[in-house]
């Protein structure tokens, strides 16, 4: 096994437990401490720490599975939205531990349910030629069947971001659609900043960031999911 020592948490644990992949309750504390915002969130051991979380930051809640074997969340019903009482937390809570306790999970992550808005991708990952890029466009569901995402070189400038936003083909989706308010695109753009630095200060541990959705309402900008892939140990 590679000398870990050195080596920042929480990357330090997922080489040593051999994963190529941080747990998303470990990527959100990368992506805070950059100043990337998400909903309030808590990793929970039961459900009656769940539903103290919940009680202090309010209802709906999501909650999501954090397991080393589960990477595509989806494939194991392993995200359950729209909980909005403390007996159908406790419920559901227990129903996705009996569920994947097989799975070895380390706990249920509890995560304030935002309002609806504009679903936005923002993600890096390594290009062959130019290295480490950032990408930008319309995200959630829609992402594969729009497939319209551009892309900047790592790091990035505000004023490069903003011309990134202003280049995908689905504007009227960023300028308020169907009801949904315009999106803050100064606070996308920071986002997409903070993110390509990231990859930048930690290009040893990072292969790809996934940031999808963000989700731009009313009230801000905020990461929903957040994915980190590694990079192999040299």
């Amino acid at each position: 096994m590679a000398d870990t020592k050195n080596i920042p948490e929480p990357f330090a644990t997922a080489y040593n437990e051999g994963r190529s992949f941080l747990l998303e309750h470990e990527a959100l504390k990368v992506f805070e401490s950059v100043g990337i915002i998400f909903p309030p969130n808590m990793l929970t051991k039961n459900a009656d720490e769940a539903v103290t979380f919940a009680k202090k930051i309010g209802y709906p809640v999501v909650i999501k599975a954090m397991s080393p074997k589960i990477l595509h969340k989806s494939d194991y019903k392993a995200v359950i939205i729209g909980i909005d009482s403390d007996e159908a937390l406790k419920n559901q809570f227990n129903d996705m531990d009996s569920r994947l306790k097989k799975y070895d999970l380390v706990g249920i992550l509890v995560e304030k349910q935002v309002k609806k808005g504009t679903e936005i991708l923002i993600g890096m990952n390594i290009d062959p030629t130019f290295g480490p890029v950032v990408a930008f466009g319309i995200g959630g569901i829609l992402v594969e069947a729009i497939g319209d995402v551009s892309f900047r070189a790592c790091p990035t400038t505000k004023q490069r971001a903003l011309r990134l936003i202003s280049e995908i083909k689905t504007q009227k989706m960023l300028n308020g659609f169907r009801g949904l308010p315009p999106v803050d695109r100064d606070a996308l753009a920071e986002m997409i900043v903070k993110v390509s630095q990231l990859a930048i200060d930690l290009d040893k541990y990072i292969k790809e960031i996934d940031l999808n959705p963000v989700i731009a309402n009313e009230d801000g900008v905020f990461g929903v999911d957040a994915r980190i892939i590694l990079k192999e140990l040299e």
